[in-house]
């Protein structure tokens, strides 16, 4: 059997909150928890999740570019470039992923639908990656400034943006992090999440985890660092003045006891 195209998008943080009804009056979809499941064409299925991600199954070039110009009216914060994962899937005997080829062994959207999920949260995923190793880079020089000179090569108001920026990407994957969560939608279909499981094996998505959380340990403490630093200088101005209202106070003593 000829294997056909499994091809998933991540195009924004997230699609508006009247895209269901938008959808529901173009095709025919239904709403399942947070996910739309719509009906391109006989045997051409698109799941869409609401943090910006789409799924398409065997869907021809045409509908899915079509379906991308349609979304974009439904964007919040559009990416520049799409985060995309391809694979192939047949039909057989058993189920199992092997070099990017998913081999069903059920038929039903419930099925595709359990590995959407999978798929959905693993572009998901690398996005966030992208945007943690991006904070990393942009920041690596800070260590380095503080290691060589004995401080950072900021102004104060420069500093206090850094740690707004840090703290950003920071919060921002701890307000989405419930994304990698088990979805609730196996709370109504637990017999289909074998297949999210294995999916997110096959993805190592739980290593890929561990280690973004790695890097955001990194991120907080660049965080200290700035924080510290910002403190310090804060510090040292403090000394400054009193030392220059000692020194003012003393030349006015001076003089007074002179005259």
């Amino acid at each position: 059997m000829e294997p056909k195209k499994l091809t998933a998008y991540l195009t924004c943080e997230k699609f508006a909150d009247d895209i269901y009804a938008s959808i529901n009056q173009r095709y025919k979809a239904t709403l399942n928890e947070d996910i739309v499941i719509i009906d391109i064409e006989k045997e051409q299925y698109i799941i869409l999740f609401k943090y910006g991600v789409f799924v398409a199954w065997n869907v021809s070039y045409e509908n899915i570019k079509f379906f991308l110009d349609y979304l974009k009216s439904y964007e919040i914060k559009s990416f520049t470039q799409e985060i995309t994962e391809e694979f192939d899937f047949v039909y057989g005997d058993e189920f199992k992923i092997h070099l990017d080829t998913i081999f069903l062994d059920d038929h039903s959207l419930l099925a595709k639908t359990s590995l959407s999920h999978s798929i959905a949260q693993s572009l998901k995923l690398a996005d966030f990656e992208q945007q943690i190793l991006k904070s990393i880079e942009i920041n690596s020089t800070i260590p380095q400034s503080l290691a060589t000179n004995g401080d950072i090569a900021l102004s104060r108001k420069d500093i206090a943006k850094k740690i707004g920026e840090l703290f950003l990407v920071k919060s921002k994957l701890n307000l989405h992090y419930d994304l990698l969560d088990t979805p609730e939608f196996f709370w109504e279909y637990p017999e289909y999440e074998n297949y999210y499981e294995r999916a997110i094996k096959y993805l190592d998505i739980k290593p890929r985890v561990e280690v973004l959380n790695k890097k955001v340990e990194v991120i907080q403490e660049l965080l200290n660092v700035l924080n510290n630093e910002q403190n310090h200088r804060h510090s040292s101005f403090l000394e400054w003045i009193i030392i220059v209202l000692i020194t003012f106070e003393i030349i006015m003593n001076l003089m007074e006891h002179l005259l």
